[in-house]
């Protein structure tokens, strides 16, 4: 007969998850923790200096339209809070099912970012010089962010 199994019995048994509440690697945390402080700081330039941070990226934007780049720097700053509060030590697992939906939210948008680099490079909407500023970093945000991934 099958052992019952009690109402406060939890269903996944400490020993289980032994392998999970280990902290983080210093690599995977490292490369997390400066992934979600580049996004805090791009977002925060963005937010306060939308046409100064345009400019670093080689891209002129009129004073008219600078809520554009204003809209980037919020998906910023919630990309790189969520990525920062992830990890919740109280929890048995550290909260790695957060980190790694933060992780891959991260890396999706910068997926995008370079296909739209690349797009409009192909298209002509975009010099070559701005394309590497934009995609580069984006590049470096995937990598950072597979390295966040491999420690989990």
């Amino acid at each position: 007969m099958a052992p019952s199994h009690n109402a406060s019995d939890p269903l996944i048994t400490p020993k289980a998850l032994d392998g999970q509440n280990q902290p983080l690697s210093p690599i995977s945390s490292g490369a997390i923790k400066l992934l979600s402080i580049a996004r805090i700081a791009a977002g925060a330039s963005f937010l306060i200096a939308p046409l100064w941070s345009s400019a670093l990226f080689q891209i002129t934007v009129p004073a008219s339209i600078s809520i554009v780049p204003r809209l980037y720097a919020i998906r910023e700053l919630a990309l790189g809070e969520l990525l920062l509060t992830a990890e919740d030590k109280t929890s048995p697992t550290g909260g790695r099912r957060e980190i790694k939906r933060a992780l891959w939210a991260n890396i999706g948008c910068d997926a995008v970012d370079i296909c739209s680099v690349a797009f409009g490079l192909a298209s002509g909407t975009i010099g070559r010089l701005p394309a590497a500023l934009l995609g580069g970093p984006a590049a470096v945000a995937i990598g950072l962010g597979t390295l966040g991934l491999k420690g989990l």
